[in-house]
C-alpha cells in the first residue's frame, strides 16, 4: 500500500501542537476540535459548519453529518472560548519570532473597517507582508456606533504597538475616515509614525505666497502638482493646531490626489501609503469573496460569528505564512513547481510581477499536499517571513 502524506490526522495533529505552544492553557475540549475546523474551513474554503463537516473525515465519517455541524457550532457558540484571546496568543508568538527582511525594520501596519451585509462590522488591523497582509488585531460587532468608537481604535493601535519591541519602526496607515487629531496624537505618543489620507475640507494653517504670511486655508484650495507630489512642512493642522506635515500626491493620471498626514518623511509618505491596499483589502478579500465566504453566515449571534471569524483569521494567516514560506524556501519545494510570477514588458523593461498572492499561493500548496501520495513540505511553525 503507498503512503499518504499530509492526512487529516497528520496536520491536525501539527496544528494542535502549535496552539499548545503558542497557548499552553488553551482547553483541552477546544484544542480537540480547533484543528479540524481550521483544516475543514481550508478545505471546503467556506466558513460555514455544514460545508467545514463534510470535508472532514477519517473518524468524523464515522459520525451522522448534521452531528458534526453541531460539533462544531458549538465550539462557536461556547461562551468558554474566548476569540480575541485565542489569536491573541497566537499571533504575539508568531511576531515575537518574525523574521525581518529589511535593516531598518519598517513594519507597515493598516487599520479599517470591514462589513459583512448590514450583519456585522469589524474592526480590523494587519500588518503587511509582501503586498498583502495578515491579521493582527480585530473586533467584531453588529452594532456599528460601537466599531467606530475612538476608544477601541486607541485600544487596538496600543496593542499592536505592544506586540513589537523598539528596534522596529512601525507605520500606520489608514484611510480618510479615520481623520482625528486624538488618533494621530495617540500614534505619535508611542512613537510611530503615520501616514493617513485627509478629507479636503479640513483646514490648516499654511504660509501663502502672496500673503507673505501664514494663513487657514480648506485643503481643497492648496493646488497639486500635475507631474510631482508636493509637501508642507511643519503646518498645523484644524484648529487644535496639531503641528504635523502634509503631503499631496501628484494630479496626472488620477481622479482624485491623495492628502496624507503624516510625522514622518514627507518624501516616502505616498509610498508608504500606497501599501494600505494590499495590506488590508486583500485580508477582507481574502475572508470573503476569495477565501472563505464569511458573509454566508448571516442571522448568528454575535458571539457565534466573533468565534467563527477569528478561526477564519488563524486560517487566513496560516495560508498566507504558508505562501510566504514558498517564496522564500522554494528550494525546499523541488517536488513542486507554482507560477507565482511573470515577466512582463513595461515601457521597453521586463519586470517581473508576483501573479498569485501568498494567500493562494498557501492555499494552492495546502490542496496539492493534503493527501499526497508523493511528499510536499507543509510547515507548521508558523515562522513568519518578511516578503
Amino acid at each position: 500500500m503507498n503512503k499518504v502524506y499530509n492526512t487529516q490526522n497528520d496536520i491536525a495533529s501539527e496544528i494542535k501542537d502549535f496552539l499548545l505552544k503558542s497557548n499552553p492553557n488553551i482547553r483541552k475540549t477546544q484544542l480537540k476540535i480547533i484543528p479540524f475546523i481550521s483544516l475543514g474551513m481550508i478545505l471546503s474554503q467556506s466558513s460555514v459548519a455544514s460545508s467545514i463537516a463534510s470535508f472532514l473525515k477519517d473518524d468524523f465519517s464515522l459520525v451522522q453529518h448534521d452531528s458534526v455541524t453541531r460539533r462544531i457550532k458549538r465550539l462557536f457558540k461556547n461562551k468558554l472560548f474566548d476569540p480575541y484571546s485565542f489569536y491573541d496568543s497566537i499571533i504575539r508568538y508568531i511576531i515575537s519570532n518574525y523574521k525581518p527582511k529589511h535593516e531598518d525594520k519598517r513594519v507597515h501596519i493598516t487599520f479599517d473597517h470591514m462589513f459583512s451585509h448590514d450583519n456585522y462590522t469589524v474592526f480590523m488591523i494587519t500588518m503587511r507582508l509582501g503586498k498583502q497582509g495578515i491579521p493582527l488585531w480585530f473586533r467584531c460587532f453588529n452594532d456599528n456606533p460601537s466599531a467606530f468608537d475612538e476608544s477601541l481604535l486607541k485600544e487596538g493601535i496600543s496593542y499592536v504597538s505592544s506586540l513589537f519591541d523598539s528596534s522596529f519602526n512601525l507605520i500606520f496607515l489608514a484611510d480618510r475616515w479615520f481623520n482625528s487629531i486624538s488618533l494621530l496624537q495617540h500614534i505619535d505618543s508611542l512613537g510611530h509614525t503615520f501616514c493617513i489620507r485627509l478629507k479636503k475640507n479640513i483646514k490648516v494653517f499654511v504660509y501663502d505666497k502672496k500673503e507673505g504670511h501664514s494663513v487657514w486655508k480648506f485643503l481643497s484650495d492648496l493646488t497639486p502638482y500635475k507631474y510631482h507630489s508636493i509637501s508642507f512642512h511643519d503646518i498645523f493642522l484644524t484648529d487644535s493646531s496639531f503641528k504635523t506635515n502634509i503631503v499631496i500626491s501628484k494630479s496626472v493620471d488620477v481622479s482624485e490626489p491623495w492628502i496624507i498626514v503624516t510625522n514622518g518623511s514627507t518624501s516616502r509618505a505616498i509610498k508608504d501609503y500606497g501599501y494600505r491596499f494590499g495590506s488590508i483589502e486583500s485580508v477582507f478579500k481574502n475572508q470573503k469573496s476569495n477565501g472563505f465566504y464569511i458573509e454566508s453566515t448571516v442571522n448568528a449571534s454575535l458571539d457565534y460569528f466573533s468565534s467563527m471569524y477569528s478561526l477564519v483569521c488563524f486560517s487566513t494567516l496560516f495560508l498566507t505564512i504558508l505562501g510566504a514560506d514558498y517564496s522564500k524556501n522554494s528550494k525546499c519545494y523541488k517536488s513542486i513547481k507554482l507560477t507565482t510570477h511573470k515577466y512582463f514588458l513595461e515601457n521597453g523593461t521586463r519586470v517581473r510581477k508576483r501573479v498569485m498572492s501568498l494567500f493562494h499561493a498557501g492555499l494552492t500548496l495546502f490542496l496539492l499536499a493534503f493527501n499526497s501520495s508523493k511528499y510536499i513540505r507543509l510547515p507548521f511553525s508558523f515562522t513568519l517571513y518578511d516578503i
